[in-house]
């Protein structure tokens, strides 16, 4: 019994300095933007998924429809994204990137040499590869 306590704390406090150090993270791809972090993941979300539904990113931020909308608006105005109108089903957008968009994505990275942001990602690949036997 204390030997599993002992190993749901080392879980925990590894956990938690896992999501502190990716709290930093985004901190550090937000700074010196003028966009907020929600509107940078956004940004990345689109890029990861070749644009996304209002209806996906309500559910990606645990938010109203309204509040995605006004997100939208923000980075539309900044031509940073476009609404684009299914033809079978006018009433469904979807949310896309400009090629400006694109770019500020690919620049919002620049903040990181090549060497870092390699490591990062063969780091990152294996802790979800991990984490994929577990769950």
């Amino acid at each position: 019994m204390a030997e599993n306590l002992n190993h749901v704390e080392i879980i925990m406090k590894e956990m938690l300095e896992i999501q502190q150090k990716s709290k930093m993270f985004v901190d550090l791809l937000s700074e010196g933007e003028a966009l907020s972090q929600n509107q940078l993941i956004l940004l990345l979300q689109l890029k990861i998924n070749n644009g996304m539904k209002a209806t996906e990113i309500a559910e990606f931020f645990s938010v109203t429809p309204g509040a995605v909308t006004s997100m939208c608006d923000k980075l539309e105005k900044l031509a940073l994204i476009q609404r684009i109108r299914e033809n079978n089903d006018r009433r469904v957008v979807k949310m896309a990137l400009t090629n400006a968009g694109d770019k500020k994505v690919q620049n919002i990275f620049l903040k990181f040499s090549q060497d870092k942001l390699t490591d990062m990602a063969s780091i990152l690949r294996e802790v979800n590869q991990l984490m994929n036997k577990i769950f």
